[in-house]
């Protein structure tokens, strides 16, 4: 990539991650934060009111385009919200609907530490959502509310049907604790929700799945796609071994039709991706972060930052070659400039990588100042500019896309044969 540079092998203390070395965990309101917020904010649904989304009607997935509902509910993802709710709960996770096309999608909020500052306020009034935009009390939107961070287990259920229930086809799963490990730059590790696991963390995760699965009355062998998320382990060895541990576990406890999908750094050379794929793995799933070296750095810290965008792209032609149905990658859109964002996705796409694009929640000012100008500046264009390239990749096979065929199939086993892949909710996080 044509702006990085090679980071330096020395790692002093203060080298710490952005977003852990400029924590601020203290309420404060910003005169300037809410001009800047407002400004962007502003700009971005001027744009959102002009955009016309792709008609991919012809194309037989629906995740191709991206509805103004979808831009709108990443517009209030990366502003953030102010609430008069408990500060305890800065996480909620909504689920929007587009009146033109009737799609669902479900996008996550976060209340900042300078909510006060922001220009948008989350409320609830008999078990109704709203969105206001507080300048002038307008209503943008009327989501749900489908959870609150701290409401999370160690797995969820990342498909819906058509009405909103879950169902059973796929979960994506954090056996290490109640979230993706708490690593140094999550989200989540902003607003203190990283658990530290059990002892026996592998079988009481897999238990706690197996009785829900129980309770509600669904058969294990329903599971066909398990996305795992380890907690980042510290070496390739303990992560395999992990891996391996899990998905014997799985198999123990009568899941017997799960694929899996480990989502990883730490597993690198082609003789542990093979003994991941030998055990029942059809994909294997990284996080770029960023294509700017020097920022994933900066941003992430080095145990993440320091692989370079070179080497990210090394390590999915070792997986390809390993012979992954599906090899994808997880992005955050907001730390590279428009031109690096969208020459990074052409290059991993030319990898048949296929990049999941994810919006940075900032929970802190040091997170908002942590933005390339760009996405300042370019108000909506940034965000779907980034998501459509980022979308044009899945043809290489996304996880979601096999979990929504398999959906459909259960629920035509259920007797809903109306059901197509375009009833069934979209997951843009």
């Amino acid at each position: 990539m044509g702006e990085t540079t090679t980071p330096s092998p020395e790692a002093p203390a203060k080298s710490l991650p952005l977003m852990v070395r400029n924590r601020q965990p203290v309420e404060t309101e910003s005169p300037e934060i809410t001009v800047r917020l407002t400004d962007w904010f502003t700009q971005a649904r001027t744009f959102i009111d002009g955009y016309t989304p792709d008609d991919d009607t012809h194309l037989p997935d629906p995740d191709t385009s991206l509805s103004k509902a979808q831009l709108l509910s990443l517009a209030i993802g990366f502003t953030g919200c102010d609430t008069a709710e408990s500060r305890d709960q800065r996480t909620y996770t909504l689920i929007y609907t587009d009146p033109e096309q009737g799609k669902h999608n479900f996008q996550t909020i976060c209340i900042p530490y300078h909510a006060p500052s922001s220009p948008l306020r989350f409320e609830r009034e008999d078990g109704e959502c709203r969105i206001v935009w507080k300048p002038t009390g307008e209503v943008l939107t009327r989501p749900r509310l489908h959870a609150g961070i701290f409401g999370a287990s160690n797995h969820y259920y990342s498909r819906v049907g058509p009405d909103l229930a879950e169902l059973p086809t796929a979960a994506i799963v954090s056996p290490y604790s109640t979230c993706a490990g708490g690593c140094l730059s999550c989200n989540r590790n902003e607003v203190g929700s990283f658990t530290p696991p059990p002892r026996d963390y592998i079988a009481q995760h897999v238990a706690s799945l197996a009785a829900d699965y129980d309770q509600r009355g669904w058969d294990r062998a329903a599971l066909i796609s398990v996305n795992i998320t380890t907690g980042c382990q510290p070496n390739e060895d303990r992560e395999l071994s992990m891996m391996l541990k899990l998905i014997a576990e799985y198999r123990r406890q009568g899941f017997s039709n799960a694929a899996f999908f480990p989502f990883t750094y730490a597993i690198d050379t082609r003789a542990a991706m093979d003994q991941l794929r030998d055990a029942g793995c059809l994909g294997f799933i990284g996080t770029v972060e960023c294509f700017n070296d020097t920022e994933r750095v900066r941003q992430w810290g080095r145990a993440k930052g320091a692989i370079t965008f070179e080497q990210h792209l090394a390590k999915y032609r070792r997986a390809r070659e390993a012979g992954f149905e599906i090899v994808e990658t997880d992005y955050v859109l907001g730390a590279d400039s428009h031109q690096e964002m969208l020459k990074g996705v052409a290059e991993m796409s030319a990898e048949r990588v296929a990049v999941v694009p994810n919006i940075k929640r900032n929970y802190s000012p040091a997170q908002l100042d942590s933005n390339h100008p760009d996405i300042w500046s370019m108000p909506g264009q940034y965000i779907a500019d980034g998501f459509t390239a980022c979308l044009a990749t899945y043809a290489h096979g996304t996880i979601k896309r096999r979990a929504a065929r398999s959906s459909v199939n259960y629920l035509h086993q259920q007797g809903h044969n109306s059901v197509t892949l375009r009833d069934l909710p979209i997951r843009h996080t």
